[in-house]
């Protein structure tokens, strides 16, 4: 079962939203409206009310028997917030995040017109907590955006862990103060070492450089685990490892940055400037954590190097191979290829080459003589 985590202001269009993209076999499952069914009253959505515990422990009960049951391909979640402790319920389930980023003036107007919410100054008092806490759009109106970061944290140990997966932020952080600030008051909302796994194509390299700061800042041991891939932007935050782990069968790959502009002559090499600092800020990144020489790590993005884990290991730009044993002896297989080095490999595998001669080839009028001879 997959979980889709939608959330936002009570009153942003959550339920909305899922029922425009649900399918048929797919659960909607609204906490708020849940509470609201069970009580009516509003206080209960507050964590301090004596009921509260009793609802969480009710949510739990439905996430895990649709979990039991299997027949839930889809169950879609809204929330005002995914907190830890609603995290903890989907342990184990792959989870993605929908923020539903609504105006205040927007969910106050729906808020007039939603019968269920009779008591209308209790919840414009919880809209006006919401929005003091999370902020406005930066841009007004209403959006829909998918976070690529979940914390889980162990019930047992207290340990947290981070999964960057897919791509990192498919809307840029260039401007966006409200995403960075969400993401810096989740990583110091707990203390201790944290684990952080990435699977990633890439993405915002401004994003990636926001995340790999506020990792590198953050006071405890950061252990990068890369289970997929770490291409491109997602490579720059695994530099911020105090090591980095790479599974036997995953990638890494560092390539030059890239944009897309239009303008004339001039708007032209201002995005050329712009590229080459881009640049030199991300190898430095490469070069805190490897040793090497600038010039071998330019020269590398130059030809958009994939390396395999014990290739990343050699040349410094992990710490370990994932579920690794001690072994005496025998030699490990490093590779680092480029695009160019496959294209020419598969041409020189599948060039033509001169045709075979055969001395015992015999002529096509030949044959048909020896042919005739046997009707004799």
């Amino acid at each position: 079962m997959k979980v889709k985590l939608v959330y936002g202001c009570p009153c942003s269009g959550k339920t909305t939203y899922c029922l425009s993209n649900a399918g048929k076999d797919d659960l909607i499952y609204d906490f708020d409206r849940l509470v609201l069914a069970s009580t009516t009253r509003t206080q209960h959505l507050t964590e301090h009310h004596a009921g509260h515990n009793v609802l969480m422990s009710l949510r739990k009960d439905i996430v895990d028997r649709a979990k039991e049951d299997g027949a839930v391909g889809v169950m879609w979640v809204c929330t005002r917030w995914p907190t830890e402790n609603i995290m903890a319920m989907f342990e184990g389930l792959e989870v993605e995040q929908i923020f539903i980023r609504a105006t205040k003036k927007e969910c106050m107007e729906h808020l007039e017109s939603d019968d269920m919410r009779p008591d209308k100054d209790a919840w414009k008092a919880v809209i006006n907590d919401w929005f003091d806490a999370h902020g406005e759009p930066e841009n007004g109106g209403k959006e829909y955006m998918k976070k690529f970061w979940n914390w889980i944290r162990d019930q047992d140990t207290g340990e947290r862990t981070l999964r960057l997966s897919g791509p990192i932020a498919e809307e840029s952080w260039w401007g966006d103060e409200v995403t960075p600030a969400d993401f810096r008051a989740e990583l110091n909302d707990g203390t201790g070492p944290i684990s952080v796994w990435i699977n990633s194509p890439g993405g915002d390299v401004f994003a990636a450089a926001q995340i790999y700061n506020m990792l590198m800042d953050y006071p405890f041991d950061v252990t990068v685990k890369i289970d997929g891939i770490a291409a491109s932007a997602a490579s720059v935050i695994a530099m911020a490892g105090t090591e980095v782990h790479m599974s036997p069968v995953s990638m890494l790959m560092i390539h030059n940055p890239s944009t897309a502009v239009w303008g004339d002559s001039e708007e032209m090499k201002k995005a050329i400037k712009t590229l080459d600092e881009v640049k030199e800020s991300i190898i430095n990144a490469y070069e805190i954590k490897t040793g090497l020489s600038r010039d071998k790590i330019s020269h590398m993005m130059d030809a958009e190097t994939w390396m395999n884990a014990n290739k990343a290991v050699e040349l410094g730009f992990a710490d370990k191979i994932l579920f690794e044993q001690e072994q005496e002896g025998g030699e490990t297989v490093a590779m680092a290829f480029t695009p160019m080095t496959v294209t020419n490999s598969i041409r020189s595998k599948v060039a033509l080459k001169e045709p075979v001669k055969d001395e015992h080839r015999v002529s096509a009028d030949a044959l048909e003589q020896r042919l005739n001879l046997l009707r004799y």
